[in-house]
């Protein structure tokens, strides 16, 4: 990752750690019995170019999981301003998966929208029940080390 500018905090014993604001999708689930296409398209709304952060984290199958098993697609960039990208990551059948954007400090975040659907291929219709608007993101502040 790049050297993006994350607001930090200090822990009771006067420590220092990272925090960083995530906007998530939350854990979605493939329920197809082959692999989807997570299709992400980002818009940078600013005047001004940001550096964002985009990842699908795998969280597998399993009924209780610990942490993500893998990562999809880990992808920092700055985005110029009033620019859309689309991103892609494949799925495996029955997996479970997230959708996160970090945003730099160096960019209104509320002007940098996530919209994520599932695909049944790059290109191909798109799967209900996998469809997370702007709105529907979770805003939630997560320790460094956990990304």
């Amino acid at each position: 990752m790049s050297e993006m500018e994350f607001a930090s905090t200090h822990d009771r014993d006067g420590g220092h750690h990272r925090r960083t604001t995530v906007r998530t999708t939350g854990i979605l689930q493939n329920n197809l019995n082959v692999a989807l296409t997570a299709h992400i398209d980002l818009v940078n709304l600013n005047d001004e170019p940001v550096e964002v952060r985009v990842q699908v984290l795998n969280w597998g199958d399993a009924v209780t999981q610990t942490n993500p098993v893998g990562t999809l697609l880990d992808v920092t960039q700055t985005l110029a301003a009033n620019t859309r990208i689309a991103l892609n990551a494949t799925v495996v059948a029955t997996n479970h998966y997230e959708v996160r954007l970090i945003v730099g400090r160096n960019g209104n975040a509320e002007n940098v929208l996530l919209t994520t659907y599932g695909r049944t291929s790059v290109g191909g219709g798109q799967v209900v029940g996998l469809s997370v608007l702007p709105s529907q993101l979770l805003t939630v502040e997560i320790d460094s080390h956990c990304l």
